[in-house]
């Protein structure tokens, strides 16, 4: 934009002039001509010079958009707030001149003075003698900078307020209507208000309020009042309300202004005057464009960007019409031509602005590319054609204004990546505002990109000008002076200057002319290469770098053509990509500039460059003079330089595979291997490697030195055996071959060593080492860059042949130790054992090994989770978990037993059996062999718990007897009688021999006491498999005290002692049962049936009434009638218990049928009583409980008595 006026291309912001808080030091007030004849505004009240008024001053300038981003969201603060433009003054300023001076008179033919138009206009207007426009201009930027750097929208004066004195109030409405007058008589209608800085608040001094109202009646006048106010952000508030306030006016001000345009655009054109000035008037067309500009400048100013464009397109259209239009009646060749030109860029410059402001991204574009191709058809139509320097120069400027449009409207999508997240992607360019159909698509330039390829454009721009200027005639390149009057004339009709040197400047003879293309072709560059790079688009940016190389060089600036060329060189993506096709383009050019240059310093460059030139021989022939060897013979080199490349940073003409024969080997024996070297490209000079360096494995290195020999070049492959490996004093293995490489040939290295120690081998590395008296070049090939090879090469019959090698990985190879031959036997060992239980595994080695062997052997048994098992070498639990063996001799073997315990939880274990011996030849040699088995252990029984209350039938403890003092050992407490039952079930496919079960107690908790009245039950039991068993304990529990109420809890274990066939050792099983929660203090209901009953047909039953509580208890006993029996007894009583006692309530039960009687002649069955005891304190029922050998309890927790001579059924 630099090209154009400022006026014409920068945003105008509505001017807001501040008077009273003193002038910044980078703003100067810009003169104007005629400037005395506008109005003066001068007041005499001294600046506000506190530090108030200056932060107060900065607050206004942070206001200012003149330096912010060209789009809506560029400020911070309220969304409908719109930007200024501030500028400070002192206490006088002088408006300019509305209207132009009448001019002078003249006298007439007959001596009388000539009639003049009483009608001024104003002094830029094309009707105004004195104006630059007079008498047929279109427009000026005089205008521009009139409305956005003099007249002001807004007008702030600031006075301080003395918040005791009111002898200045006066003074102070003496200023500001001196101020409204002066603005009045100026013919603008500039808005003003006053800013009061008072020193008090209204709070601290009434008074105030008083005068601020008195001035605001003298003046007339918005004041806005101030208070101390020292917080930033209350200071800020107070500005932008300020602003917010007088905002609407500002707007006003300039609707008015577009208004007063839009008037006179409709009257017409205005009418022609006579004048003593000849010329023509401007014409309609002229006129129009003239007021469509105005309108479009005052909405841009209200920040109305829609009605801005339209405007700006209107007049656009008013340039380019074919009917009257300005281009089509003004001369080519008059000034008036590149005036219109200018003000019709400067429009186009502002549509595109205002769609950019809109976020119309793809609007803009289209109007960029539309706007150029109707100026392109222009010229050639009406102007001097496309094809001059000239209008490379307009392209070049004009996709220059775009790229700085887009910077400046800082358009969110196509941020920098600095500016973007770190793992988000960056747009190269806008979406579409709007979804497009399939069939609606744009072509990718109607897409609004980033500035880097506008510079792009303008880089091709001004290197098509530099053609066209370097393909004039030299006729046209000598300066006028020096050429005839014919030719000079010539120029003006061939040549377009519009914004451009003419012809003899821009490209002299001499060389030196006025624009540096060159210059400005990598000014360009730089600018979209910073651009593109940001963006992470690289290719693009290598590209620019190369072409502008690639132009440097063909002026001669080599100097500046490599220092870009070896950048380029050293971080180019085309390696890795294999671009080969530009970059070799790369190397050659910057080849050809380092020997052009021969600078020491870059002396280093000539091998690389050789190695690589010799990889792109495929892509553009290398000339034969190329010899890698005596690349630096001509090179004044004093040290030998040394240059160390590496595959990812370089290209090899060397390519490299490996192969081993073996995917595993032992210690001791010999390890073959074959590397193959090739060339990449059909040479025409050979290779000379100096050795190459292997690196195998972690610390293995192989060293292949060159050695002459005398083998064919021209064989296309050869099978070279590489000498005998010696290894030196630093471990490197050291053998020699011929390794010079000859134009298209392949070379395949036999290697083969021995290793003595066992470890896995991987090739890792390869160097290829070319050294000459004058450089040393290496370069390291890294494992990904070294080949596969998939066949072994052998010769038969003096021909190469190859067969295929039987593994995939063929750069490693396993080296086991060398592999042990004592046998480790297990005799007998199952897949699966049973917890608790104590294991005898006898284990046989025997020693295959052709000597005697000594060493030891270890057993580990592990579980899922690292649980150890113990295990023991021996007849007992006192053998050791490591056995030594001593002297074993060759073909004997050795008899040991290992006894396992097995845990007493089920696991699957892991059992390790780790054999370390030497031989008697090689105690230093530890071999070793280890067996791994996986065992299961199983729990052999599953148990099922019930605990259910019995009755007690001893007497309770008397409460009233207190001779005895309750103790562990004589407890007097209440005791309660309990039944655990206990049903256990084989889960193994053996038959088990059940020996003893016990029931211990382990903790009684609650000071209480249990006794077990037959803990042990030692009647041996056979039990087969998945069978049952249902063993019973009776458990006798008693409180030490009385008065001890709480709950007392069991902690109980069963304890099976068992054996099975396999193993007949016995085994001890623990099962611990659930903790058991006692309650000693509630009541309860037990059920028996009475023993002893002499009628048949009928039963007695007892219901027992506990009370172990310490209050009175009243119950209400209701026993239902039933279909099976007939009972004597009361069918409903209520019973009262005193503390601490029982009570028996007996029901004899006729039944309704009779006992069938069995083949024993004895039978029976189950009925149901159903007897409700109710307490009546709490209404709830007692749940009752059996407490003898024929009560239980049925599937619906009621109770069932048994009735008949016959055992009760399990």
């Amino acid at each position: 934009m630099e090209a154009y006026p400022a006026d014409y291309v920068q945003h105008n912001l509505p001017l807001v002039l501040l008077s009273g808080l003193g002038q910044r030091g980078d703003q100067n007030q810009p003169s104007s001509k005629r400037q005395e004849s506008g109005a003066r505004i001068s007041t005499e009240s001294p600046e506000c010079q506190s530090e108030r008024a200056k932060h107060l001053l900065e607050e206004f300038v942070a206001l200012d958009g003149s330096q912010s981003a060209w789009n809506p969201t560029a400020l911070p603060g309220p969304p409908n707030n719109i930007r200024w433009k501030i500028k400070t003054i002192g206490r006088s300023y002088t408006l300019p001149a509305r209207k132009a001076a009448p001019s002078a008179q003249t006298a007439g033919a007959d001596g009388k003075p000539a009639s003049r138009s009483s009608e001024l206009h104003s002094p830029l207007s094309p009707l105004s003698p004195g104006s630059p426009l007079f008498p047929d201009g279109l427009f000026t930027p005089a205008w521009f900078s009139k409305h956005q750097d003099l007249v002001p929208s807004l007008f702030l004066s600031f006075f301080d307020l003395d918040g005791e004195d009111a002898s200045r109030d006066e003074q102070l409405k003496a200023d500001i209507n001196s101020t409204r007058t002066a603005l009045t008589r100026s013919g603008y209608k500039t808005r003003f208000a006053a800013v009061l800085l008072g020193q008090k608040s209204i709070l601290q001094a009434p008074e105030q309020e008083e005068r601020l109202a008195a001035i605001k009646r003298a003046t007339g006048l918005q004041v806005f009042f101030m208070p101390p106010i020292s917080a930033k952000a209350e200071m800020a508030t107070f500005v932008q309300g300020i602003m917010a306030t007088l905002q609407p006016s500002c707007i006003e001000y300039y609707r008015e202004l577009t208004k007063h345009a839009r008037r006179k655009k409709a009257r017409g054109a205005p009418p022609p005057q006579s004048s003593q000035h000849g010329g023509a008037a401007p014409s309609a067309s002229a006129w129009s464009v003239r007021y469509e500009l105005k309108q479009g400048v005052f909405e841009e100013f209200t920040q109305s960007m829609v009605a801005a464009e339209r405007h700006y397109a209107t007049a656009i259209e008013e340039l380019f019409s074919s009917e009257g239009g300005v281009f089509e009646t003004t001369a080519s060749w008059s000034p008036r031509w590149d005036e219109a030109r200018l003000l019709c860029d400067a429009l186009a410059l502002r549509v595109v602005r205002c769609q950019l402001w809109l976020g119309q991204t793809t609007g803009a574009a289209q109007s960029w590319i539309n706007y150029k191709f109707r100026m392109k058809d222009l010229i050639d139509r009406r102007g001097k054609g496309s094809l001059t320097y000239g209008w490379s120069a307009w392209e070049g400027r004009w996709a220059e204004i775009m790229a700085q449009i887009v910077q400046l409207a800082d358009v969110p999508s196509l941020k920098a990546a600095k500016d973007a997240d770190e793992g988000t992607a960056v747009q190269v360019y806008a979406f579409p505002e709007k979804p497009l159909a399939p069939s609606d698509r744009l072509p990718p330039f109607n897409l609004l990109h980033h500035s880097g390829y506008w510079l792009r454009l303008l880089a091709s721009s001004v290197r098509t000008r530099w053609e066209r200027a370097l393909a004039m005639p030299e006729d046209d390149r000598v300066s006028p002076g020096q050429s005839p009057a014919s030719k000079v004339a010539n120029r003006v009709v061939i040549y377009d200057t519009y914004l451009v040197p003419d012809p003899h400047e821009e490209s002299p003879l001499s060389g030196e002319g006025i624009y540096d293309h060159a210059v400005e072709l990598e000014k360009a560059t730089v600018r979209a290469v910073e651009a593109f790079e940001s963006r992470r688009q690289v290719r693009m940016s290598e590209q620019l770098r190369l072409a502008l190389a690639e132009d440097l060089v063909r002026v001669g600036r080599h100097s500046d053509a490599l220092t870009i060329l070896v950048q380029l060189w050293e971080l180019t993506t085309w390696r890795e990509d294999e671009w080969l096709a530009p970059f070799g383009k790369l190397v050659r050019l910057l080849s050809d500039c380092v020997h052009r240059e021969k600078s020491i310093k870059h002396a280093h460059l000539v091998p690389a460059l050789h190695w690589e030139l010799f990889a792109l021989q495929n892509y553009e022939m290398v000339p034969e003079s190329h010899d890698l060897a005596s690349c630096l013979d001509d090179w004044a080199v004093e040290d030998s330089i040394v240059l160390e490349l590496n595959d990812k940073e370089r290209l090899s003409p060397v390519a490299a595979s490996f192969v081993f024969e073996d995917l595993q080997s032992h210690v001791g024996e010999l390890l073959r291997c074959q590397l193959t070297l090739a060339r990449n490209t059909p040479a025409t000079t050979s290779i000379p490697l100096s050795r190459v360096e292997l690196k195998i494995g972690t610390a293995r290195s192989i060293t292949i030195e060159h050695e002459t020999s005398d083998g064919s070049q021209e064989t296309p492959t050869v099978l070279a055996k590489v000498s005998q490996l010696k290894e030196s004093t630093d471990g490197v293995l050291g053998g020699s071959a011929d390794l010079v490489l000859h134009p298209a040939q392949r070379k395949i290295y036999d290697i083969s060593f021995m290793l003595r120690e066992a470890e896995t081998l991987r090739l890792t590395e390869l160097t290829l080492v070319v050294e000459t008296e004058k450089f040393e070049l290496s370069h390291r090939l890294e494992d990904d860059s070294i080949h596969l090879a998939s066949r072994w090469h052998v010769l038969k019959n003096k021909q190469l042949d190859s067969i295929p090698v039987p593994h995939m990985d063929t750069k490693s190879i396993n080296v086991r130790p060398k592999p042990p031959k004592i046998q480790v036997l297990m005799h007998g060992i199952r897949k699966q054992y049973y917890t608790d239980e104590k294991i005898r595994l006898p284990i046989e080695l025997i020693n295959e090994e052709a000597e005697v062997a000594n060493g030891t052997i270890s057993a580990i048994g592990l579980g899922p989770a690292g649980e150890a098992v113990e295990m023991f070498w021996g007849s007992d639990e006192k053998g050791d978990s490591i056995r030594q063996i001593s002297s074993l001799a060759s073909s004997a073997s050795d008899q040991v037993v290992l006894l396992i315990n097995a845990p007493p939880e089920a696991m699957s274990c892991t059992l390790t059996l780790d054999l370390q011996y030497t031989l008697q030849s090689g105690p230093e040699s530890v071999l070793s062999k280890t067996l791994k088995v996986e065992v299961d252990f199983i729990n052999p029984f599953e148990a099922i718990f019930t605990f259910a209350p019995r009755l007690y039938r001893e007497p309770w403890p008397s409460c009233f007897d207190s001779s005895t003092l309750g103790t562990a050992e004589s407890p007097d407490g209440i005791p309660q009688l309990w039944n655990l039952g206990t049903q256990i079930t084989s889960l193994i496919e053996d038959s088990l021999t059940i020996n003893r079960l016990e029931l211990k107690v382990h903790d009684v908790l609650g000071d209480s006491s249990c006794h077990i009245t037959d803990p042990s039950i030692t009647k041996q039991t056979y039990l087969p498999p998945q069978d049952r068993i249902t063993p019973s304990f009776e458990l006798t529990t008693q409180k030490f005290s009385l008065d001890d109420r709480r709950a007392t809890a069991l902690d109980l274990s069963l304890i099976i002692t068992w054996s099975h066939p396999t193993n007949p050792t016995p085994a001890t099983t623990t099962i611990a049962v659930p903790r058991l929660s006692i309650p000693t203090s509630e009541p309860r209901v037990l059920c028996s049936v009475s023993d002893h009953e002499p009628t048949l047909g009928a039963v007695t039953v007892q219901y027992h009434l506990e009370n172990p509580s310490t209050h009175f208890l009243t119950f209400a006993l209701t026993m239902e009638a039933s279909e099976d029996f007939a009972f004597s007894g009361p069918k409903y009583r209520t019973l009262s218990l005193a503390p601490l006692s029982r009570h028996q309530a007996d029901y004899r039960l006729f039944l309704h049928r009779e006992i069938e009687q069995g083949e024993d002649g004895k039978g029976g069955f189950w009925i149901r009583p159903v007897l409700q005891v109710l307490d009546s304190y709490y209404q709830k029922n007692l749940r009752i409980q059996p407490g003898g050998e024929r009560v239980r309890l049925d599937e619906k927790r009621e109770v069932m008595v048994w009735v008949g001579e016959s055992e009760v059924p399990k």
